[in-house]
């Protein structure tokens, strides 16, 4: 009798240290600080975000915790250590197919990303620093799931040469684009007219800086038209907890050097870690 208590009882204790394995979240998934994360835009890849991470960690004790790699069917692998202590967590994500345009299909890969880095790492919030087309996969997820209260919520948002209206001999139809007195594009895009029936999803208590360059007062970075990356404002500002521009000058405001751009670096972390 004795022999099948203990039996029972062993079976028992199994049973129920079992459900509360499959119940529990991963054992480093306590809550950690507001993740950083870092995007980079077409063609872009691993090593694109890399001087103003740099910058981060120099400037503002910042460090570098995890990379999450996206396949190109949308899975991510995360690599890194990230510990449950660190003030200033930086992620950099990177698409291995950098060159896809579709605006579904890169805000799901963002998501893919922060549902990982709930799941695994207990985040609720999150700051982003996007660069080129890694703004689209930003807003549009934004505008497609950020009212969802199951996933991290994003809290500051740095925009970097954003393609927001179109990119010029990428958008059908295209023409030289100004920016209207009331802050509307002249010419609208696609994705713009998208983003402007659903501008209404997006959370109200953002904060956004926007960044864009003028090379040699061209009204544009040498790829995409001022009035595109501007046009965030018209289609945002109104919704959000507060909105900032600033303008680039120079050969560095070039659209790729405002990645290495100090003076961007600069006002980056400032806005971020202030």
């Amino acid at each position: 009798m004795m022999r099948k208590y203990l039996l029972l009882l062993g079976a028992s204790v199994a049973l129920m240290l079992g459900l509360c394995a499959t119940n529990q979240r991963p054992v480093d998934a306590t809550v950690r600080a507001t993740a950083t994360i870092y995007l980079h835009g077409h063609h872009g890849g691993e090593r694109s975000m890399d001087d103003l991470m740099a910058s981060a960690e120099a400037a503002d004790d910042a460090h570098s915790v995890i990379t999450a790699v996206v396949q190109r069917d949308g899975k991510v692998d995360l690599h890194g250590y990230w510990p449950a202590d660190t003030v200033r967590p930086l992620v950099k994500v990177v698409f291995k197919n950098n060159r896809t345009t579709r605006r579904h299909r890169i805000s799901n890969w963002l998501r893919n990303v922060l549902v990982a880095l709930r799941d695994r790492y207990g985040i609720t919030k999150f700051n982003m620093v996007a660069h080129s087309m890694g703004n689209i996969a930003c807003l549009f997820y934004e505008l497609r799931y950020g009212r969802d209260p199951q996933m991290p919520q994003l809290h500051k948002y740095v925009a970097l040469g954003g393609n927001f209206d179109g990119i010029p001999g990428h958008n059908r139809h295209q023409h030289p684009n100004h920016t209207l007195p009331d802050g509307r594009p002249a010419w609208l895009s696609p994705n713009f007219k998208q983003a402007l029936r659903l501008r209404q999803n997006f959370p109200r208590k953002v904060q956004v800086l926007n960044i864009y360059g003028d090379m040699d007062g061209q009204h544009n970075d040498g790829k995409v038209l001022n009035a595109s990356s501007r046009s965030l404002g018209f289609l945002l500002k109104k919704r959000l907890k507060s909105y900032r521009e600033i303008k680039v000058r120079g050969w560095e405001a070039q659209h790729a050097m405002l990645r290495s751009n100090p003076q961007v670096a600069l006002n980056v972390n400032q806005f971020l870690f202030p």
